[in-house]
């Protein structure tokens, strides 16, 4: 066994001292090109090991940089995200502040066309039934508002004044179906009046009825219908709605639907009537 180990010991001496032997002599011969054998084998043996490390290297580096580059669009997107939203609500703003000028300078042409003295108030609340329909307003005894006061918006009638508080009013519209309005047809100038229909899931049902309207008066569809001033509490000519419908009804009067002119879903502003706007003077032309 001792002969055997022995026998181990000294062939690996000998390949040591043969590869020694070996390493030294391809120092010292020349490869052609310069530099030596030793320095051709080593750098042969060597190559493969570094071009492996620097392609992992290269990977890692890789890898890290992209990931560092992904996490700062991550953060780049999340900030233009928020700017956009920013940027969408801002444009809404905007969006809203230019539809109440428009409103705005409607109703203030309707004032100035108007034979009242006027006050612009808004809407603060809404209750409606199928049979009752009232809105509340921010104008009350405090601002000269009275009851019956006619309530106008910039495209129609909305309705008049039923209930004074100092700061706020209740405002019974058009489309209550106790309300009447002294009516007539623009066109042919036949006298009704306007009031609410019962609403229900029927089609075609229009939101406004003419009533007492003879059965041989001529009304046909698209007919403008205006106040007539015979109600006491509107002046005369103000748009109230179109006719839509018109039917033989029963008895002596036809049956006549029609559709509001005022836009009562998305009525934000209104004008209220406190008096009859003073004549203007009259000058004499011979007084000087």
């Amino acid at each position: 066994m001792i002969k055997v180990v022995d026998t181990r010991r000294s062939l690996a001496l000998l390949a040591v001292l043969v590869l020694g032997h070996l390493v030294a002599i391809s120092r010292q011969v020349e490869a052609g090109g310069g530099g030596t054998l030793f320095d051709r084998v080593l750098l042969a043996a060597l190559t493969p090991l570094s071009s492996g490390t620097a392609a992992v290297v290269r990977g890692v580096s890789d890898a890290w940089h992209g990931y560092v580059d992904l996490r700062g669009v991550r953060a780049e997107n999340a900030r233009l995200r928020e700017q956009v939203a920013h940027l969408e609500l801002l444009l809404q703003h905007k969006q809203d502040t230019v539809r109440e000028a428009e409103r705005l300078q409607a109703l203030l042409a309707l004032r100035e066309a108007l034979p009242l003295e006027t006050v612009s108030a808004h809407v603060v609340s809404r209750d409606g039934t199928p049979w009752f329909s009232t809105l509340t307003v921010d104008r009350g005894s405090r601002d000269g508002i009275r009851l019956n006061a006619p309530v106008l918006s910039s495209t129609g009638v909305v309705g008049r004044v039923t209930d004074v508080g100092p700061r706020a009013a209740r405002v019974q519209v058009v489309l209550d179906v106790n309300a009447g309005i002294g009516a007539l047809i623009e066109r042919s100038r036949v006298a009704g009046v306007a009031s609410g229909l019962v609403r229900s899931a029927e089609a075609g049902r229009a939101d406004l009825r003419l009533k007492y309207v003879p059965a041989l008066a001529d009304v046909v569809v698209g007919d403008v219908v205006v106040t007539s001033g015979l109600d006491r509490i509107f002046p005369r000519g103000l748009v109230i709605g179109r006719v839509t419908a018109v039917g033989p009804g029963s008895g002596l009067f036809k049956e006549v639907a029609m559709a509001p002119a005022a836009r009562f879903e998305s009525l934000e502003e209104v004008l209220i009537a406190t008096g009859e706007r003073p004549a203007p003077p009259v000058f004499d032309e011979g007084v000087r």
